[in-house]
């Protein structure tokens, strides 16, 4: 087995691909990736990808283009891409050399890139629950002093 060979996380959650990058990534690692993720999100039929750059030590122009063609190619196959965990000096050393990624969509961190995906986290949930519980209390109290069937079908009660 080759010592030197290293391998990139692709981790599916649901019908989404997560690739966390660490590190320093060669360029021959970063060909590696773009072959990679585009065959798992054909092979798994993946329809988000977030790439989280949080542990990335930098990010120079050849990584960049190559973000850009594997954010380009996994549109084509159907998978919305967002980057996301750039540091600021990494934005502003981009922006000062005149590097776009286009149509890579960013986020600040993992989970803004989950929720623009429509990953619910556990507090959304419970925000959730909280509001049927409050609709719940506020339809019976409203049939309790007579109020019927202001709230549809949602009350659970029955109508009059």
């Amino acid at each position: 087995m080759d010592v030197g060979y290293q391998r990139i996380p692709i981790i599916k959650l649901w019908t989404l691909l997560l690739v966390p990058l660490q590190g320093e990534l060669t360029d021959q690692l970063a060909n590696q990736l773009t072959s990679e993720v585009l065959s798992r999100i054909h092979e798994d039929g993946c329809s988000g990808l977030i790439i989280d750059i949080t542990g990335l030590w930098l990010v120079d122009s050849h990584l960049c283009a190559v973000l850009s063609e594997l954010s380009s190619a996994a549109s084509l196959m159907g998978a919305r891409t967002l980057l996301s965990g750039m540091k600021p000096d990494i934005a502003l050393t981009l922006e000062t050399m005149g590097v776009e990624l286009r149509g890579v969509r960013t986020t600040l961190n993992l989970e803004d890139a989950l929720s623009a995906l429509g990953v619910v986290g556990p507090q959304d949930e419970f925000d959730r629950e909280g509001q049927d519980e409050a609709f719940a209390l506020a339809a019976r109290a409203a049939e309790a002093v007579g109020l019927h069937d202001i709230f549809g079908d949602r009350s659970g009660g029955t109508s009059s």
